[in-house]
């Protein structure tokens, strides 16, 4: 099988957005006390790592749209109620999605040149996305981490399951 790039990276944005259902579908059942509590982890509480990934997917998805990146730090909580954040967290994923699908495969071997902290990078929009879509997986592994000590709750969200559901789509 051959897969191209935007193949690859639309398998990636589906997949991100099928286990972003689950995790939040679970998340919206917890009580905020539950949420909020500190489990721990790097950005402590659910909400606030939930936050986190958020928060970067913007500034990556400003940075790869060619917009002035926004001045959110990596813990900002942008928004404490789980329904609202699910619902932007779900219409981002379907922007990812879009952003995939409406570029043909060579935008995918472009150079993507930004600023930050007063220093310009340029690296491959392979690398970025590839970035993009890891630091979800990683954040979500700690999520996931997190809803089992406070529920025993385990879900399957491993990259594989998602292609046994869905394998037609990308062979």
């Amino acid at each position: 099988m051959n897969y191209r790039f935007k193949t690859y990276f639309l398998m990636l944005a589906h997949y991100n957005q099928w286990a972003n259902n689950k995790l939040f579908a679970v998340l919206e059942a917890l009580p905020e006390t539950q949420l909020n509590q500190d489990c721990g982890a790097y950005f402590n509480s659910l909400i606030q790592t939930a936050n986190h990934v958020l928060v970067g997917d913007f500034l990556w998805f400003e940075r790869i749209c060619g917009l002035q990146p926004s001045s959110y730090a990596l813990d900002d909580v942008l928004y404490p109620d789980i329904k609202e954040l699910t619902q932007v967290r779900k219409n981002h994923d379907q922007s990812l999605i879009d952003y995939v699908q409406v570029h043909d495969e060579s935008a995918f071997h472009q150079a993507l040149t930004y600023i930050r902290r007063n220093q310009t990078y340029t690296e491959p929009l392979i690398e970025v996305l590839a970035h993009m879509f890891n630091h979800q997986t990683h954040h979500r592994g700690q999520m996931h981490n997190m809803v089992f000590q406070l529920t025993g709750i385990s879900l399957e969200l491993d990259l594989i399951y998602f292609q046994r559901e869905n394998a037609c789509l990308y062979h």
